[in-house]
């Protein structure tokens, strides 16, 4: 296990590379069950049906795997959209068909190519975002580019973020600007706010 000590709940830089770090040490194995587990809770819940709309993100290496959400949302006939981050901290979600619509984009995520039309979140629109920990309370800990919070701040959606469940915290200090979810949906739990 990390030798790392356990980070104030101040220090959000300290705070990602610690979950960060957390992330790194589980195997392949351990980390696929999870992910599994993960998107499975999601996509059994009453939020996941009701939606029309399902915006979330194509999962890199060291983040929560989705590709099992989008397979399933885009089966169960859903607008399944996926981010594109712009120049000034703007992301914008657009509509894709099928997982060959992206392209690799800003830092390296891939992303809907520019032939995807943009999707305007509603009250049928569930958007699943990434975290590194959350807390009790439901805000995230996102990667730090303040991407989600500045897209989430005016929309109108259910939030929900997916989390492993030794990455969910207590409490830590949010910002202002940080964005409460709405859910959390961990591998042994779904946590309603």
């Amino acid at each position: 296990m990390s030798t790392i000590k356990k980070p104030a709940k101040t220090d959000k830089p300290f705070m990602r590379r610690f979950f960060q770090e957390k992330r790194n040490i589980l195997s392949e194995n351990n980390k696929h069950e999870m992910d599994m587990e993960i998107q499975s809770r999601l996509l059994i819940s009453e939020e996941y049906r009701r939606a029309k709309t399902i915006l979330i993100y194509a999962a890199r290496e060291n983040e929560i795997a989705t590709e099992l959400i989008i397979h399933a949302a885009l089966a169960n006939h859903k607008t399944v959209a996926l981010p594109v981050c712009h120049d000034g901290g703007i992301m914008t979600f657009h509509r894709i068909a099928s997982l060959t619509d992206l392209k690799e984009g800003r830092y390296g995520i891939m992303e809907p190519d520019d032939s995807c039309e943009v999707v305007i979140p509603d009250e049928a629109t569930l958007c699943v975002c990434p975290a590194l920990c959350c807390d009790m309370r439901g805000y995230r800990l996102g990667w730090g580019a303040g991407y989600y919070d500045r897209y989430l701040a005016n929309a109108v959606c259910v939030k929900a973020a997916l989390c492993y469940s030794d990455s969910l915290i207590p409490e830590f200090d949010a910002a202002d600007y940080d964005v409460k979810m709405d859910l959390v949906f961990t591998e042994n739990f779904t946590r309603r706010l």
